[in-house]
């Protein structure tokens, strides 16, 4: 079975897990792209509180993207 996302109208997050319900993939889905996954768990999101929270309850912590300014 394939789960996908296209172009989704708004952005979607998603979580892509296994069969043992581990986490396999994780990320965003802009307007203008589409995604598939043969894994058979997809959870999707449209606020992204709310996918980084059920992120971090599953342990996986998502690292803050770099300012220029720290650079």
């Amino acid at each position: 079975m394939i789960n996908e996302i296209k172009k989704p109208e708004p952005i979607k997050y998603y979580i892509v897990r296994n069969n043992e319900n581990k986490i396999m993939a994780y990320g965003v889905v802009e307007q203008n792209q589409q995604m598939q996954t043969g894994q058979p768990i997809m959870d999707t999101y449209l606020d992204k509180t709310e996918w980084e929270n059920k992120l971090l309850e599953s342990g996986v912590t998502l690292e803050e993207e770099n300012n220029e300014e720290n650079s």
